[in-house]
């Protein structure tokens, strides 16, 4: 049985993350306590790939970005093939590469980024998805690799940050939805991705607060962006707009929209007399829906490119800045 990261920490009687820190050659350990470590992992026989690299403390000239999503959603979701080409375009200007994994859960990317981090195998770490209370947060701490991440807050412990407004954006389409009312719907629905993801988090409680002082009526519902629960909310639009009125909706994504309208017209409900839908995120599906989907458009592929840069900037110069991106606007279509 081969040795671990945590075996070669034990025998040199120092943590997980000292041992990483270590052998990856960074910061932060003495001289006597690395050279305990290397001691300790060719005692026990570890070594993983990229080994020799990481205690020669070169670069390997690639960025490692984990995503904790289904194939399924990646695949179809414009949003991972825009942000990628992005930053692929910005990092052949550099000569490096990405290297993307898909795993299948938050804890399985925080074991993958540790291992990543402890092999040298990647010279940055791109972080999406940012969650409630994140697991990957300390592991990225106690790494010390380069990391850079979108989200909708600062996160901390040295990560270089593309900040997006979410509260805006939501504000941005209530605003769009209100202005095509007539003065505002008496109550709207929203269907939201995972309540673990930050950004998901944010948008809901910003479109309650906004709906709240605007006196609208809000109703929450929650989607895990897989097929298989689209009939279920499907039905309860449905109720909300035949028992309570419901005249609009706003779709986490443009995927889920696009199904939501799949599902109405099977109930032969007509969009948007009797219906408004709306989504947070555009592509070219919104323009082959039928009616054609209103969406908050924003550049995805320059988003991608700007955490690119933040992160090359990052790993030759050290701290970087923190841009915010632009929250983008409505594209009115005929679903609204």
């Amino acid at each position: 049985m081969s040795s671990t990261l945590s075996d070669v920490a034990r025998e040199a009687g120092v943590s997980k993350g000292t041992a990483s820190k270590a052998l990856n050659g960074r910061s932060g350990v003495s001289a006597a306590t690395r050279e305990r470590v290397v001691a300790a992992a060719e005692d026990l026989g570890w070594k993983p790939s990229y080994a020799a690299r990481a205690l020669s403390r070169s670069a390997t000239g690639v960025f490692g970005l984990a995503i904790a999503r289904s194939s399924e959603t990646v695949g179809a979701e414009n949003f991972f093939m825009a942000f990628v080409a992005g930053m692929e375009e910005e990092l052949s200007h550099s000569d490096r590469a990405l290297l993307m994994q898909i795993v299948p859960d938050v804890g399985a990317e925080a074991a993958l980024l540790e291992r990543w981090a402890a092999e040298r195998r990647v010279d940055g770490i791109v972080l999406m998805d940012a969650r409630v209370d994140d697991p990957r947060i300390p592991v990225i701490a106690d790494a010390g690799v380069p990391t850079a991440a979108m989200a909708c807050e600062d996160l901390g412990a040295g990560i270089a940050m593309l900040l997006v407004d979410e509260e805006e954006r939501m504000r941005t389409m209530l605003e769009h939805l209100a202005s095509r009312a007539g003065g505002g719907h008496e109550r709207i629905a929203y269907i939201a991705g995972p309540p673990e993801f930050l950004h998901v988090a944010r948008r809901r409680r910003a479109f309650e607060e906004i709906c709240a002082a605007r006196g609208i009526g809000a109703s929450v519902l929650t989607s895990d962006y897989r097929r298989a629960s689209v009939a279920r909310w499907g039905r309860e639009i449905l109720a909300l707009h035949e028992d309570e009125g419901c005249r609009a909706v706003i779709v986490d994504n443009e995927l889920l929209a696009a199904q939501l309208l799949v599902q109405l017209r099977g109930a032969d409900l007509a969009v948007p007399r009797d219906l408004a839908v709306t989504a947070l995120e555009d592509s070219i599906l919104c323009t082959v829906t039928d009616p054609p989907l209103t969406a908050l458009g924003r550049d995805v592929g320059e988003n991608g490119r700007q955490l690119a840069r933040l992160l090359v900037e990052l790993a030759e110069q050290g701290p970087a800045g923190v841009v915010v991106a632009d929250p983008g606007a409505v594209v009115e279509r005929g679903s609204s």
